[in-house]
């Protein structure tokens, strides 16, 4: 038995889906290479960030060890110049240098914290420690200070507030906090240092009564190096430290926020 049957119409719904398949596929292709090509440069904008950053940071680095390593140098070409003269008549070329080598030793300290910490090497060692008696010992360091810096510190602790931390880190981490708020409140201006038990921790805050911060400068504050206002310029900082005070909080897990108006003085708070 010989069975015979059209297959036009079948051909022609093939045909068609063969024409369907090719439009799709070049429609396809119009879509996915605009939008691709979106995509691959979304991505790459926090690489071309992160890559910005590191290029400003080595920069403003190479920048800031310039500076001290110049004074050393022409400091010492100028004592080398004057043989003839005594180490007392030369005292102020050599207090120079010694500065400038201290200046730059520190330098060299927050670059290599910081280094440590964004290359995960910034190891903590942990362990049970009062926070509270922390915050009071290394604030009664500067309230030992008063008589040379003009500024009350006034010290309010809770007691057996325990947490497991790096002591070291964390003393680092208040002498940052204090020497700014020290070092930025005018005379018979005001420190207060508190530390409050929390629900699972402690809350640290150290306000003063000094300049205070720009609105505008706020956002930037954290970032290495920053130092836009003209006194926070000339006290001689590094611009490292409020950099690195964040790293350490961040290292234990807390968080750091500071609060402040431009002539009525600053608010840091450490919530660890």
């Amino acid at each position: 038995i010989v069975v015979i049957s059209m297959v036009d119409a079948e051909a022609d719904l093939l045909q068609n889906l063969l024409w369907l398949m090719l439009m799709g596929l070049a429609i396809g292709v119009v879509i996915i290479v605009p939008v691709g090509h979106y995509l691959a440069k979304r991505a790459m904008v926090p690489i071309r960030e992160s890559w910005g950053k590191q290029q400003q940071f080595v920069a403003d680095a190479s920048h800031e060890l310039r500076t001290p390593i110049a004074g050393i140098y022409n400091n010492a070409e100028l004592i080398m110049r004057n043989q003839d003269k005594t180490v007392a008549e030369e005292s102020k070329r050599i207090g120079a240098i010694m500065s400038e080598a201290k200046r730059l030793s520190k330098l060299i300290a927050g670059l290599l914290t910081l280094a440590r910490a964004d290359a995960g090497r910034g190891e903590l060692n942990l362990r049970r420690l009062d926070i509270g008696e922390l915050v009071e010992t290394s604030a009664e360091a500067f309230q030992a200070l008063e008589e040379f810096n003009q500024v009350k510190v006034n010290i309010n602790v809770d007691e057996d507030i325990f947490i497991n931390a790096d002591e070291e880190r964390l003393r680092q981490l208040m002498v940052i906090i204090l020497d700014n708020a020290v070092k930025f409140t005018p005379p018979g201006g005001r420190v207060n240092v508190e530390c409050r038990r929390a629900d699972k921790g402690a809350i640290i805050s150290v306000a003063d009564s000094g300049i205070g911060i720009a609105a505008e400068d706020l956002p930037y504050i954290f970032d290495r190096f920053f130092r836009n206002d003209k006194a926070r310029t000339a006290s001689g900082g590094t611009g490292l430290g409020l950099s690195i005070a964040k790293t350490i909080v961040e290292q234990h897990g807390g968080k750091l926020a500071v609060y402040s108006n431009q002539g009525e003085g600053t608010r840091v708070e450490v919530i660890l």
